[in-house]
């Protein structure tokens, strides 16, 4: 399922490429990089 979330812009040089989102669908923890926008294991 697809579910929309507003991130922030990840700023250069900022260590921390990861961002924490708590979803709306299923209620779990979900890991999602500021850069590519994709979840914490995804395949590209």
């Amino acid at each position: 399922m697809n579910v929309q979330h507003w991130l922030e812009e990840a700023r250069p040089g900022d260590p921390s490429a990861y961002e924490t989102v708590i979803c709306k669908a299923c209620t779990r923890l979900h890991f999602i990089n500021r850069h590519t926008r994709k979840l914490l294991g995804e395949k590209e």
